[in-house]
């Protein structure tokens, strides 16, 4: 056995896990975006109707009719928040690389 081979005693251990500083800010992006989505839907009088009767089993009624409004607008935050935090990222990035670059 050639002796320049490593054996499993001698093998390297797994590289540790590192979080760079800039995914722990895209992390905290998405995670805060994610918490205004579920702030903006505990809002929505439909959906606190259909919670309230999944946990308690009773529904509460609905005295606010506010023509679904606030359903549609959850909808579309709902649909779009990922394009949006997308295009912000992606921007950022961009204008990082920007800075980066040497001046000629």
């Amino acid at each position: 056995m050639n002796s320049e081979q490593p054996t499993n005693a001698q093998a390297s251990p797994l590289p540790r896990v590192q979080l760079s500083l800039t995914l722990m800010l895209l992390l905290m992006v998405v995670f805060a975006v994610i918490s205004a989505g579920l702030f903006y839907a505990s809002q929505v009088p439909v959906l606190r109707q259909e919670l309230s009767m999944l946990v308690t089993g009773k529904s509460e009624d609905a005295g606010e009719d506010v023509g679904r409004v606030a359903h549609r607008a959850f909808i579309m935050f709902t649909f779009s928040s990922p394009l949006l935090v997308a295009c912000i990222v992606s921007i950022a990035v961009n204008v990082l690389k920007r800075f980066d670059r040497a001046p000629s």
